[in-house]
């Protein structure tokens, strides 16, 4: 694959990045809805791939906006992949590869640019990107990353009891205490809804994160309503794993469903509010939930259960309704793609691409060879004769049309190679078959030359951010 200029892409990908001066006075800012769940794999939806979930008012987001179906998290894991999506950058670029360290403050962040531009910004949920303070407040300043408000707190799961600080850094304690029962995803929506009544009237970019689906999977009564017998399982489950599967994923289950609840609350708000038209609804998350898959559990993984994530796109009459664009995008490109969007232009930081040229009625979907992503193992069976633990071993994966190549440890052992086409479970390794071998050689070339382009020191590890940084010099 020869190597992209960045500037050229851009312009040929989206014919709605640049826009004149007299347009951009004509029309209104259009608003931002970033809506993120934890842990929620792209099949798990009433119009995917697994059977029983029920997610009506999330399949009706996809009915009237894009759905894309080949999304994919840029390093599976949350603060990793939380910092892509905020900066547009690859984890070895931010040293964001692991959990639990701070976002370097040199990074630039999408609502950094917005709120320069005059948009009210507001973030609400599980942030994950202020170094190891559980559940820590996030003071005002740089590490907010360009939100003027905060409503939420840095890491940590409790969904059934209060857990998070208001802007101040005063616990959220009576607003939960008016809930009964109390449920922190209906906390954090019934927040971000007044932002949103308040700053109707301006420009507004809201960020919502949601903790689960993320364990413990113990969803509140009204949606704990699968049962572990009744839930069918992917075919790439081994039968020893069958019984632990069902019973996660029945409880997981029952997580969606809860937020898809609060995604029709949301919903009908922009509605009523007459907010719907000019408002860019995403929904997407940090990663997805492997859940008994190949005999593995929750996520760092390159197995599509781990890697591929839902991603969807709401902004009438510039997101086309019911379109579902199969071009290859990953969470560095959303940064260019949303800011696109809204008519501001990417920094040239980011190393994602603009490709709202999938979505735009009328407009031409860029042509993406491949999305790069990376990670390190987290929970990998018991390792070969002769290799190293596999918690040690990082790796990389090159997902193109068809075909996806794992590699880990160094850039002679490929690990894997599936076609996805064939084989969407990933159940037949063709990585060592002698009728691959020009393939192979072909992507293992492409891998590398992502690599290459992206400063990616693999196989030696990439310098992790620290965790925490003092001041704001880095």
């Amino acid at each position: 694959m020869p190597a992209i200029d960045r500037r050229e892409f851009l312009a040929a990908a989206s014919g709605a990045a640049t826009i004149s001066a007299g347009c951009e006075a004509a029309k209104a800012p259009t608003n931002i809805l970033f809506v993120l769940a934890d842990q929620w794999r792209s099949s798990a939806l009433g119009l995917g791939s697994d059977a029983l979930v029920r997610t009506p008012h999330i399949d009706g987001l996809a009915a009237e906006g894009a759905n894309w179906q080949r999304a994919y998290a840029a390093n599976p894991v949350c603060t990793p992949n939380r910092a892509c999506i905020l900066t547009g950058r690859h984890s070895h670029q931010t040293g964001m590869v692991r959990n639990d360290i701070q976002l370097p403050p040199q990074e630039v962040c999408w609502p950094q640019l917005l709120h320069g531009a005059g948009y009210a910004t507001h973030y609400v949920g599980k942030w994950h990107l202020d170094g190891p303070p559980k559940p820590g407040y996030v003071p005002p300043g740089w590490r907010r990353r360009g939100f003027a408000t905060f409503e939420g707190f840095n890491r940590g799961h409790i969904y059934h009891r209060h857990w998070g600080f208001d802007d101040s850094g005063a616990p959220l304690a009576e607003l939960a205490a008016g809930m009964d029962p109390y449920y922190e995803p209906t906390l954090q929506t019934n927040l971000a809804i007044d932002f949103m009544r308040r700053n109707q009237d301006q420009p507004f970019a809201c960020f919502l994160s949601w903790g689960p689906p993320h364990t413990p999977f113990r969803p509140p009564d009204a949606h704990d309503l699968y049962e572990p017998g009744e839930i069918v399982l992917r075919g790439n489950v081994p039968a020893e794993h069958e019984a632990r599967a069902r019973k996660d994923l029945a409880g997981y289950y029952g997580l969606c469903e809860s937020l898809d609840h609060e995604m029709g609350r949301l919903m009908a708000f922009l509605d009523e509010s007459g907010l719907r038209d000019n408002t860019l609804l995403i929904f997407t998350s940090d990663h997805g939930e492997l859940a008994g898959s190949h005999g593995k559990y929750r996520k760092g993984e390159p197995e599509g259960e781990s890697l591929q994530v839902p991603l969807m796109m709401r902004l009438p009459g510039r997101v086309a309704a019911g379109s579902q664009p199969e071009t290859l995008i990953s969470s560095v490109d959303l940064m260019p793609t949303l800011l696109s969007l809204c008519d501001m232009p990417a920094p040239d930081t980011c190393a994602g691409f603009d490709l709202s040229g999938a979505v735009t009625p009328g407009g031409t979907a860029p042509s993406v060879e491949s999305v790069y992503c990376e990670g390190k193992v987290l929970n990998a069976p018991e390792p070969r004769p002769g290799t190293n633990s596999p918690d040690a071993r990082p790796w990389r994966s090159l997902v193109t049309q068809r075909y996806k190549l794992n590699v880990r440890a160094d850039h002679s052992v490929v690990d894997g190679l599936f076609d996805l086409q064939e084989d969407p479970l990933e159940l037949r390794n063709l990585a060592d078959t002698v009728e691959t071998r020009g393939l192979r050689n072909d992507l293992l070339a492409e891998l590398k030359a992502w690599g290459q382009r992206t400063g990616d020191p693999f196989p030696a590890k990439p310098e992790p951010a620290k965790e925490q940084y003092q001041g704001g010099e880095g």
